[in-house]
C-alpha cells in the first residue's frame, strides 16, 4: 500500500512539474506579435558583413557569411520589436525556438539587438563596444548570420543580427 500511495504521489508531482514547463513555454512563440505595424528597410549588407568580417579577422577569426533562413528571422524579430516598441530576446519565442521553426538546424546560435542607431556602422560600433555583443561578434563557432531591421510607429530602427552554424548533416 505504502508502495502505490508512494507512486501515486510521485506521478502528481511529476504531472505538476509538467504542467509548470509547459505553462513556461506559452505566452510567447514565433508569430505571437503582429508585426503588420512595423516595416522591415534596407540594411548595407556589404557594409555590415565587411565590417563584422574586419572585426573577426582582427581578432584572428574566420569571416562569415550571410544565411538566407537567418535573414529571414532576424527580419522577424526586428519587425517583432518595432511593432511592440520594446527591444527583447524573447517578444516572439526563444531564440532556439524562432529559428528552428525557419528551419535552421544549429549547432550555435547568438543573438545582437540594438535600438535608435542610425546606420549600419553606428549599431556594429555598439555592438563591438558592448562586453556581450562583442563576445557575440567573435564567437568562433559561428560561420553565418542574419541581420535586419525595421521602424515601427515612432520611426527608431530597431536591429536584430543573428549569428549561427548549422550542424552538419
Amino acid at each position: 500500500m505504502r508502495t502505490g500511495r508512494t507512486l501515486r504521489r510521485l506521478a502528481l508531482a511529476a504531472g505538476g512539474a509538467a504542467a509548470l514547463l509547459v505553462s513556461g513555454c506559452t505566452g510567447g512563440g514565433l508569430n505571437s506579435v503582429d508585426v503588420s505595424s512595423a516595416s522591415s528597410f534596407a540594411v548595407d549588407r556589404g557594409t555590415a558583413l565587411g565590417s563584422i568580417n574586419a572585426f573577426r579577422a582582427s581578432n584572428g577569426l574566420s569571416p562569415v557569411a550571410f544565411d538566407a533562413v537567418l535573414d529571414k528571422a532576424a527580419e522577424r524579430q526586428a519587425r517583432a520589436m518595432a511593432a511592440r516598441g520594446k527591444m527583447s530576446h524573447s517578444l516572439d519565442g526563444s531564440l532556439p525556438g524562432r529559428v528552428s521553426a525557419y528551419g535552421y538546424n544549429w549547432a550555435a546560435i547568438s543573438e545582437n539587438l540594438g535600438w535608435n542607431y542610425g546606420s549600419v556602422p553606428a549599431v556594429i560600433r555598439g555592438w563591438e563596444a558592448s562586453p556581450g555583443h562583442r563576445r557575440n561578434l567573435l564567437n568562433p563557432n559561428v560561420t553565418e548570420i542574419g541581420l535586419a531591421a525595421a521602424r515601427g510607429r515612432s520611426g527608431e530602427p530597431y536591429w536584430a543580427l543573428i549569428l549561427g552554424r548549422e550542424k552538419r548533416r
